[in-house]
């Protein structure tokens, strides 16, 4: 072969090669990226933190029961010491006890209500509202403004637990009306702070803050430490919202300080969990995990279904920043599980699709590490963690 034609062959061999090597790495390179779903991995950052707890919706009212002869007085305290330690069963034992001693008028008003409020702590949220509209027969037939507007907080509370915003608003302004005509102030904070509730779920932060800061006022004036720690709390998640983490942290340990000395365990459960998704945010995964342990024991404790929810779905987050997807799938599942069967059917709609998001995930990382090459899982998940920052606007959606 002559010299020329041979080295045009050569020449020829090379730039096949050149493009055969080409072609595979932008095979490669595709199989790669289609890893990195900014849109998935972003849903299952936002839905996780949009189950974060809140806490305050519902009043006790206990309107002449202090006073009431001993026959109603004595089961009403005995059962408001258990329903304090979170005994629910007993202490609703003792509220229909005293009810059945013919107690009447704003006296059976309030031990409806009280009844209740032991289902709502507990999300049975059926009999709550069957005993509310009882109450607030009992309360309108004893001319009970003050009961009355307690009740329609209360039966706001569960629509606000169901995710039924606009219902819940409505009876929040029923019962914001009553208050305001009445001058029932420690009311009014929890009322407002409610509100400031609804449009922080509508995503409306600045007029959630505003509601939020009457109720602050008020808590301020009364001295109501409880409901001090709640409006911290509150506030902390606008801010949360917005991205500024470190302001966020400051109302939630203004919150958690009174917590810890009041001995208020449902509250402190929330602020936990609340606590733990700032150190999410910022990526400190075992001191976020820390706090949602401490979360979830509570919660469990106290037999808080949907704070137990909670804090499942945001442990399976943290097992998702660290790669072990059927891990947060688990979780994600005993979440989904939990709130369905107490029908906050948003909650249980959002962990449902985050639970598809998980898949999708660990379906395209597993793709990635059947590559040839060595790749570690941390490289992986790391690789993914970057992407969820970088498409982030302003901080993630809690």
């Amino acid at each position: 072969m002559p010299l020329f034609a041979w080295v045009l062959t050569v020449i020829g061999a090379i730039g096949a090669i050149v493009t055969i090597g080409w072609f595979v790495w932008w095979i490669l390179e595709k199989r790669s990226t289609e890893v990195v779903d900014p849109v998935a991995i972003e849903q299952i950052k936002e839905e996780v933190h949009d189950v974060k707890s809140e806490v305050g919706r519902i009043l006790d009212y206990l309107d002449g029961l202090p006073q009431a002869p001993s026959k109603i007085k004595d089961p009403f305290q005995e059962g408001l010491t258990h329903k304090n330690k979170y005994e629910y069963e007993d202490a609703i034992r003792l509220f229909r006890q005293a009810l059945s001693m013919g107690a009447t008028g704003s006296q059976k008003a309030a031990l409806l209500l009280l009844i209740g409020n032991c289902f709502a702590e507990q999300s049975k949220f059926a009999e709550a509202e069957g005993h509310y509209k009882e109450a607030a027969a009992a309360a309108t037939e004893a001319n009970d403004q003050a009961g009355l507007a307690t009740t329609y907080n209360n039966i706001g509370g569960i629509y606000d637990s169901k995710s039924d915003y606009d219902e819940a608003l409505e009876w929040y302004q029923k019962s914001l009306k009553i208050m305001e005509q009445i001058g029932y102030q420690a009311g009014l904070a929890t009322n407002y702070n409610n509100i400031g509730l609804i449009y922080r779920s509508k995503g409306d932060y600045d007029k959630a803050l505003e509601w939020f800061q009457k109720s602050l006022n008020i808590m301020e004036q009364i001295g109501d430490q409880a409901k001090l720690a709640t409006t911290y709390n509150n506030i902390g998640a606008i801010y949360q919202s917005k991205g500024d983490y470190d302001k966020a942290l400051e109302y939630y340990q203004k919150s958690l300080k009174i917590k810890e000395q009041i001995g208020d365990q449902a509250g402190l459960a929330a602020i936990y969990n609340n606590i733990g998704l700032i150190y999410d945010s910022k990526g400190d995964y075992d001191k976020a995990l820390e706090y949602y342990q401490k979360s979830l024991k509570i919660t469990e404790q106290i037999g808080d279904q949907a704070g137990l929810a909670t804090t499942y779905n945001n442990i399976g987050l943290i097992c998702k920043s660290k790669g072990d997807y059927d891990k947060a799938l688990n979780y994600a599942q005993r979440a989904f599980s939990i709130f369905e069967q107490i029908g906050a059917k948003d909650k249980a709609k959002q962990v449902k699709e985050n639970i598809e998001a998980i898949k999708a995930q660990r379906q395209k990382v597993e793709k990635l590490l059947a590559l040839p090459g060595k790749i570690e899982i941390s490289d992986v998940t790391t690789e993914l963690e970057e992407n969820e920052l970088g498409e982030s606007p302003g901080g993630s959606s809690t």
